[in-house]
């Protein structure tokens, strides 16, 4: 590895660590504290419990998934669907 790659990879970490400041800021400031690593967003989900992202919204919209289990980050424009198995 050479000094360019290293500069770079650190970098890029660095601005990892600030998004995700900034992401776990706004949370806090909405008055919402989520413990990211039991949260997905739909396309994880769909991919992780092999579904598709219209059949989790419409588990949202029937109330499968409850209101408590998934949450809208709009200033993202994502939606976060608590890590678990649904049944519809």
């Amino acid at each position: 590895m050479n000094a360019t790659e290293k500069i770079n990879i650190d970098e890029l970490l660095k601005r990892a660590d600030e998004l995700i400041k900034e992401g776990k800021d706004f949370m806090m400031s909405e008055g919402k504290v989520l413990e990211l690593n039991k949260w997905l967003t739909i396309a994880e989900y769909a991919e992780k419990y092999g579904v598709t992202t219209q059949v989790i919204s419409k588990w949202i919209e029937r109330g499968v998934i409850k209101e408590e289990e998934y949450v809208e980050i709009g200033k993202f424009g994502k939606k976060l669907v608590s890590d678990k198995v649904y049944k519809a």
